[in-house]
C-alpha cells in the first residue's frame, strides 16, 4: 500500500472539509444579507436621484449619447452596464436594483477575502457582518446608484493589491526594473489599478480608494526608504488606472467636448466662491454628523486602524490609510452628505472587524474558561451598539412606501403622446412614464441648478424649441431643483404666462405643479372676478360627499389680478335651499413659497398670504368644509366668500361689466350622506337640551335659544334636534307658532329636517336637526309671545301636545304713512311690491375715493314674504360699476317682510367711489332683488313702462380730479 498517497488523500479531504466549514458561515451571511437587502425592495419608487440615473440609462439603451444628447453628471462605467440591464429586461427597475444588490454582496465577499488574507477568518466574518448591515451599504444595495459599482471595483482593486503586494514582500523582488515586469504579482497590481480606474469611472469618489493605496505606499517608503520599490509599485498600479480613466474619458471627450464640464463642473461649480473657513466648517460638519450617528461603529473602525498601524506590518496597514483620504472634503465647496463617504465603508468594516476580534481575543485570554460566555456577551453587546443605528435606519428605509409613481405614469401617459417632451423636475417620472425630457432638464439637480450649471433661461429656450405640452414643477418638500435655479422666478413667470396651472399632485412627499399648454384642470372651470384683485378659476372636488361630523374637501384655483395689501381669508358655507348654514370652514388664503422652512431637521412648506403675492401668481389651495353633526342627508349648495381677517364683507364678485353681484360665489353642490353610526348627541349644537316625547317614536333633544326681542317682520331663526327611537317613522312634519292674546301671530309648517330625507327613512337611533325661520307678522302688537313647536302629520294635525320653546318680546315699529319732502321725486314701481317715491343725493360732484350720500324713499304696496335686498351702484356710461352698497333696508334693521301696505320707509346709503375712477359723468342705479335667487324685482316707470335691466336710473353724478 502507498502510505504516502493515503496520507496525501487524507490531507486533501481534510482541507476540503475545512474549506467547506469556512465557506458555510460566509455563505450564510451573504445569503441573509441578500434577503435583508431585497426585503420590500420595490415598495418605494419615488427616489429622485435613482430616477435620474434610470432615465439616463434608458436613453443610452435607445442609442443616445450622454453629455451630448442629454445632460448627466454620472459616469459611463455605471450608466452603460445599467443601460444594458434595462435593454435586456425591458426597462425592469427590479433587475436594475437586483444588479446593485449583487454588486454590494460581491463587494462584501471581496472585503471578506481581503480581511481573511490579512488577519484571518474570524475578523473577516466580523467585517462581513459590519459591512452588510451598514446603512450606506444597505442604501447602495437597494437602489440603482453608482455607489454599488464603485464599491465593487474599489474592493476588487484593494483585494488584488493586497494579494499581489503581500506576495511581493515575501519574495523581496521589485516589480519593475527599468520597465520590465517580474512575476504574476505585476499583473495583479496592474489589474488592481485598472479596477480602481473603473471605480472612478463609476463615480468620481471612486478615485479615493486608490489615493488610500498611494498614502500606504508613501508610508511604506518613509519606513523602508526603498524609493525604487515604491516607485515601481506605484507605477504598476497607477499607470493602468490612468490608462483606463484616460480611455473612457478620452472617448467621451472626443465624442462630445462637454463631458468634463458635465461631470467635473457638476461637482466643482457647486458652492464656487465659498469662503475657505465656511468650506472647512462644512466638511467638519460632515465628519461630526457621520460620527454622532454611528459613534460605536466609527470608534471600532478607528480602533482597528490604530491596531493595524501599531501592531501590523506591510500591506496589513492598507485599510488604515484609506481613512485619511476623507480629508479631501476639506477642499470641496459642494454640498456634502454622508453618502459621499460610502467608499470608506469597506475599510471601516474591515478595521472594525479587526478591533472586535482583538477585543474578543483579549477577553478570552483574561477571563477564566468557565466565564467565556461573558466575553462573548461583551462582544455581542459591542456589535449590537455598533449596528443598532444602522438597523434602525435601514428599517426606516425599508418601510418607505410609494403609491404615487403608478399614478403619475397613468397621468402623464393619458395626457401626452409617446413622442411628446415632458419637462420635469424629476426625470424619474419621465423614465417611468417613458417620456423624453429636454437635454438640460435630464441633468437637473439642486446642485446643478444652484451652481448656475443649468439656468432657467436655458430651460425656457428648450421648452420653446421642444413644444413641451407639460411641465412638472416641484414647489414644496424635498429634492428642490427648478426652484433652486438662480433665475427660477423667470422660469415660473414664463410658465404662468404660456401654460395653465392645471393641477397640484403629490409625488411621494413632494408637491408638484402641473403646467399644461392645454388646461388639464380635473375639476370644473370657473371665471369669477373678485374685486379686480383675485380670480377664482376652478373648483375640484376631492370629497364631494361626507357624513355629518366629517369634512367635504376641495381644491380651489386662484390667480392674482392686482397687488393686494390685505391678507384675505376664504370662508366656505354649506347651505340648504332655504339659506340655512349646515357647515362652516375658514382658512387664510395662502400660497406655497418656492423655498421651504427647516425646523429641527424637518422640512415644512413656507406659506405666504395674499399681501405677498405677485401679480399673475397662480395657486391651487386645498380647503375643508366640516359638516355639522346632525345635518340631514341630502344635497346642499357650497358658497365661497373671500374677505379680510376680522371682516365679513370682502371682495365683491364682479359681473361682465364690472357690476358687483354680492360677495358670495356658489361653486357647486355637495351631498351629505347618512351617518354610519348614530351621532353622539353631546356633539349636537343646542342651547337648551331636553328629552321630550314629541311624537310616537320621536324625541325632541333640544333647540336653540330665542332672541330677547324682535320686531314685526323679523325672522326668528330656530334650530331643533330630534332623535328617532324606532325605524320607519310616520311622515312627520313640524309646526312652529308664535302665540299671544289667544291668537297666532306667526306660523310655519315645514319638514322635520329636510324634504328629501323624510322621517320614514330615518333609522333607529338616528339624530338629525332642522333649521326653521318663523316670520313675525308685520302687524304684531308690542308684548310677550310664546313660541311653540309641535310635530304634525301629513294633514298638519298635531300628533302630540306642542312644546313651548320659550317666550320672546315684540317691540313695535314707528311707522310713517305721510310722504316727507324729497329732493327728487321718482314714482317708479318694483313688481307691485314697493314703489320708489323719490331720493336725495349729495353731493352731485365727487372726487375718486369720496362718498356719495343717498337717501331712498320707499312705499310698500303689498305685504311681502321675502326679505328683499336693495342694490345701489355708481356706474359709468358703459354700465361698469365704480361704487356700490347692497343690503336690506336701513342696514338690515327693517326687512321688507315687516312693511305694511302704504307705509313709507326712509332708507339711507353711503356709496364710496372707487379710488381709480376716471373723470366723467356717472349715474346711480337702484333696485331690489331676492337674495336667495339673485333675481331682481321687475322695475317700471311711473307710466308702467318696463325699465331696462330692472333698475331705476338717476343722476348724473360728476367725477372730477
Amino acid at each position: 500500500m502507498n502510505h504516502s498517497a493515503t496520507r496525501s488523500g487524507t490531507v486533501s479531504v481534510a482541507r476540503v472539509g475545512a474549506r467547506l466549514r469556512e465557506l458555510g458561515p460566509i455563505a450564510t451571511l451573504l445569503f441573509l444579507g441578500g434577503a435583508y437587502y431585497v426585503d420590500r425592495l420595490m415598495r418605494w419608487l419615488a427616489y429622485d436621484d435613482e430616477g435620474g440615473y434610470l432615465y439616463a440609462a434608458w436613453r443610452i439603451s435607445l442609442g443616445e449619447l450622454p453629455y451630448r444628447d442629454f445632460l448627466t453628471p454620472q459616469l459611463p462605467a455605471f450608466l452603460y452596464p445599467g443601460a444594458l440591464i434595462l435593454a435586456l429586461t425591458g426597462n425592469s427597475v427590479l433587475a436594475a436594483r437586483l444588479a446593485m444588490t449583487l454588486l454590494v454582496l460581491a463587494t462584501t465577499l471581496l472585503t471578506y477575502l481581503t480581511v481573511r488574507r490579512l488577519w484571518g477568518v474570524r475578523p473577516a466574518l466580523l467585517a462581513t457582518l459590519l459591512m452588510l448591515v451598514q446603512s450606506e451599504s444597505f442604501w447602495a444595495a437597494r437602489f440603482f446608484r453608482p455607489e454599488a459599482p464603485m464599491l465593487f471595483w474599489a474592493a476588487l482593486g484593494v483585494y488584488l493589491f493586497v494579494r499581489a503586494y503581500a506576495q511581493r514582500r515575501r519574495r523581496q523582488l521589485p516589480l519593475l526594473v527599468l520597465g520590465e515586469r517580474a512575476g504574476g504579482e505585476g499583473l495583479l497590481l496592474a489589474l488592481s489599478g485598472a479596477a480602481m480606474g473603473l471605480a472612478m469611472a463609476s463615480k468620481l469618489f471612486g478615485a479615493l480608494p486608490l489615493a488610500g493605496i498611494g498614502l500606504f505606499l508613501l508610508a511604506e517608503f518613509l519606513a523602508t526608504r526603498d524609493w525604487r520599490d515604491t516607485v515601481c509599485t506605484g507605477l504598476t498600479v497607477g499607470l493602468p488606472f490612468v490608462a483606463v480613466v484616460a480611455v473612457i474619458f478620452g472617448a467621451f471627450v472626443a465624442l462630445t467636448p462637454e463631458t468634463l464640464g458635465a461631470v467635473l463642473g457638476h461637482h466643482l461649480r457647486q458652492g464656487q466662491g465659498m469662503p475657505v473657513l465656511q468650506v472647512v466648517a462644512k466638511a467638519l460638519g460632515l465628519y461630526w454628523d457621520y460620527v454622532r450617528h454611528q459613534p460605536v461603529y466609527v470608534a471600532l473602525g478607528l480602533g482597528g486602524a490604530i491596531l493595524s498601524l501599531r501592531r501590523a506590518r506591510g500591506v496589513a496597514r492598507v485599510y488604515a490609510w484609506q481613512l485619511p483620504t476623507a480629508l479631501v472634503f476639506l477642499l470641496l465647496t459642494r454640498d456634502l452628505q454622508a453618502r459621499h463617504l460610502t467608499y470608506l465603508v469597506p475599510a471601516l468594516a474591515a478595521l472594525g472587524g479587526l478591533a472586535v476580534d482583538r477585543l474578543w481575543a483579549a477577553l478570552s485570554e483574561r477571563l477564566p474558561r468557565r466565564r467565556g460566555f461573558a466575553g462573548v456577551a461583551v462582544v455581542a453587546a459591542v456589535l449590537a451598539l455598533a449596528l443598532w443605528p444602522h438597523v434602525a435606519k435601514n428599517a426606516l428605509v425599508a418601510s418607505w412606501r410609494d403609491d404615487t409613481t403608478p399614478e403619475w405614469v397613468a397621468y402623464v401617459q393619458a395626457r401626452t403622446a409617446p413622442d411628446d417632451v415632458v419637462v420635469s423636475d424629476y426625470p424619474g417620472i419621465n423614465f417611468y412614464a417613458q417620456r423624453r425630457t429636454t437635454r438640460l432638464a435630464a441633468g437637473i439637480s439642486e446642485g446643478a441648478a444652484s451652481s448656475g450649471q443649468i439656468m432657467g433661461s436655458d430651460l425656457i429656450a428648450e421648452i420653446e424649441a421642444s413644444g413641451a405640452p407639460m411641465v412638472l414643477f416641484n414647489i414644496a418638500h424635498g429634492g428642490h431643483q427648478f426652484v433652486s435655479l438662480r433665475d427660477h422666478p423667470a422660469l415660473r413667470e414664463y410658465l404662468l404666462q404660456h401654460y395653465h396651472l392645471s393641477e397640484r399632485r403629490s409625488y411621494d412627499t413632494r408637491l408638484i405643479e402641473v403646467f399644461g399648454r392645454q388646461d388639464f384642470w380635473p375639476g370644473a372651470p370657473l371665471d369669477e372676478n373678485l374685486g379686480g384683485r383675485l380670480r377664482l378659476t376652478g373648483v375640484q372636488w376631492l370629497a364631494p360627499e361626507a357624513a355629518p361630523g366629517e369634512d367635504l374637501r376641495l381644491n380651489l384655483r386662484w390667480t392674482a389680478l392686482a397687488p393686494m395689501d390685505v391678507d384675505y381669508g376664504v370662508t366656505l358655507r354649506l347651505m340648504d335651499d332655504q339659506g340655512h348654514a349646515w357647515g362652516l370652514g375658514h382658512k387664510l388664503l395662502m400660497d406655497i413659497q418656492d423655498k421651504s422652512l427647516w425646523i429641527e431637521g424637518l422640512e415644512y412648506a413656507d406659506l405666504r398670504p395674499t399681501s405677498e403675492w405677485p401679480v399673475g401668481e397662480a395657486t391651487i389651495a386645498a380647503f375643508e368644509l366640516p359638516v355639522d353633526p346632525g345635518t340631514p342627508p341630502g344635497e346642499y349648495q357650497v358658497i365661497v366668500r373671500v374677505h379680510p381677517q376680522g371682516a365679513w364683507d370682502g371682495l365683491p364678485v364682479l359681473g361682465v361689466h364690472g357690476a358687483p353681484q354680492g360677495y358670495d360665489i356658489a361653486i357647486g353642490r355637495a351631498r351629505v350622506l347618512p351617518a354610519a353610526l348614530p351621532v353622539d348627541t353631546a356633539r349636537l349644537t343646542m342651547d337648551e337640551r331636553h328629552s321630550v316625547d314629541a311624537a310616537p317614536g320621536l324625541t325632541l333633544l333640544g333647540h336653540s335659544s330665542l332672541p330677547g326681542e324682535v320686531r314685526p317682520g323679523d325672522a326668528i331663526a330656530l334650530s331643533a334636534c330630534w332623535q328617532a327611537q324606532e325605524a320607519a317613522l310616520p311622515p312627520y312634519g313640524v309646526r312652529l307658532t308664535m302665540e299671544g292674546d289667544e291668537r297666532v301671530w306667526g306660523e310655519l309648517r315645514a319638514a322635520l329636517s329636510q324634504d328629501d330625507y323624510p322621517t320614514p327613512r330615518w333609522r333607529e337611533g338616528e339624530a338629525l336637526c332642522g333649521r326653521y325661520d318663523l316670520i313675525v307678522d308685520a302687524e304684531t302688537p308690542n308684548g310677550p309671545y310664546t313660541v311653540q313647536v309641535a310635530v304634525v302629520d301629513v294633514a298638519g294635525v298635531p300628533v302630540a301636545p306642542p312644546h313651548a320653546v320659550g317666550v320672546l318680546q315684540v317691540a313695535g315699529r314707528q311707522r310713517l304713512y305721510n310722504p316727507p319732502v324729497m329732493a327728487h321725486p321718482v314714482g317708479a314701481r318694483l313688481g307691485g311690491a314697493a314703489s320708489l317715491l323719490g331720493y336725495d343725493l349729495a353731493p352731485d360732484t365727487l372726487r375718486p375715493g369720496e362718498t356719495l350720500d343717498l337717501t331712498l324713499y320707499w312705499r310698500a304696496e303689498a305685504r311681502m314674504g321675502t326679505p328683499y335686498k336693495v342694490f345701489t351702484h355708481i356706474i359709468d356710461g358703459a354700465d361698469r360699476v365704480w361704487g356700490q352698497e347692497d343690503g336690506e333696508p336701513m342696514g338690515g334693521a327693517y326687512p321688507t317682510t315687516g312693511w305694511l301696505p302704504g307705509e313709507i320707509v326712509i332708507d339711507g346709503y353711503q356709496i364710496q367711489l372707487d379710488a381709480d375712477a376716471p373723470e366723467g359723468e356717472y349715474h346711480v342705479e337702484v333696485g331690489m332683488y331676492d337674495p336667495a335667487t339673485l333675481v331682481r324685482l321687475p322695475a317700471a316707470g311711473p307710466d308702467g313702462a318696463p325699465l331696462a335691466h330692472d333698475r331705476i336710473l338717476f343722476g348724473p353724478v360728476h367725477v372730477v380730479r
